[in-house]
């Protein structure tokens, strides 16, 4: 004959696998969830202009020109630094002006990945 502490330690136990399995198994159904991706629009600009204050308390409103941008504006958007801004004007100052957004991918530095986080801070003006 069992005794009580005996059946109280084997409900614990059964309660403490079925928890463990539980969170083990919800863990591995998560990993095969469902992603979207949306691609970004290449061509377009945002409707209204995003503003910002840098550092000097010059006031630039996104987005910008970049055939107009000076390499401190271009500084200001995501992801770009001072030497990459200094490549964008040197490309072009050689090339002349950028006639689509996607041409900036070929200053060196600038690959599909920057270039989506930049399209909502860039435009290509009359």
């Amino acid at each position: 004959m069992k005794k009580p502490w005996q059946s109280l330690l084997l409900a614990a136990t059964a309660v403490f696998l079925a928890f463990t399995a539980g969170i083990y198994l919800g863990r591995n159904h998560s990993r095969g969830g469902v992603s979207i991706q949306v691609p970004a629009a290449m061509h377009s600009a945002p409707t209204a202009p995003l503003e910002t204050a840098s550092p000097t308390t010059q006031t630039i409103s996104y987005p910008i020109d970049i055939n107009t941008a000076s390499a401190e504006e271009l500084e200001t958007l995501p992801g770009i630094g001072r030497i990459l801004a200094r490549r964008i004007v040197a490309f072009r100052e050689e090339n002349g002006r950028f006639s689509r957004l996607e041409e900036l991918m070929q200053v060196e530095g600038i690959g599909e990945k920057r270039m989506e986080e930049l399209l909502e801070y860039i435009w290509i003006g009359e």
